[in-house]
């Protein structure tokens, strides 16, 4: 992958992460399919290292599942206690109810959005303002110079 495509990807991550916000689960059996984040407590980060990796902080995925013992996810990622993250594939990973000590969904945020694409848009018009887009190809004066005649 080339510099710009790398660039491109990156700047689209971040404008597709600006768009949303987590918030407090509004249930307690969230819906399947729902992409939720669940913030491990202390009990839950100790004995989670052998499935989810040590010193996980929380972990991100769609709900697969969800009975009275755990929450059933294809993890995404995961995040550990000094910030590092790990991108998953969509494992499917049981997560406990006792190791979770607060589960948020994750949501559209329309106010984010219309931020991050009003932002999006005086960029591109700063470039577009910027840059001639259009080629003329040609010297602009109708008197292109050249030679003189036979001048004795």
């Amino acid at each position: 992958m080339t510099t710009p495509q790398r660039m491109a990807v990156a700047c689209w991550s971040l404008l597709a992460a600006a768009c949303y916000t987590y918030a407090p689960l509004g249930t307690v059996q969230p819906n399947t399919d729902a992409e939720v984040s669940l913030a491990l407590s202390d009990v839950g980060r100790g004995q989670a290292g052998s499935t989810l990796g040590a010193s996980v902080d929380r972990v991100e995925g769609k709900v697969v599942q969800v009975n009275d013992t755990a929450y059933v996810l294809h993890v995404d990622r995961v995040e550990d206690i000094r910030g590092g993250i790990t991108t998953w594939s969509g494992e499917t990973v049981p997560i406990p109810r006792a190791w979770v000590g607060n589960a948020s969904t994750r949501q559209l945020s329309r106010s984010r959005t219309y931020l991050v694409a009003s932002a999006f848009a005086a960029a591109l018009t700063a470039f577009i303002a910027t840059r001639t887009l259009t080629g003329s190809g040609g010297p602009t004066s109708e008197n292109p110079g050249g030679g003189g005649g036979n001048q004795q």
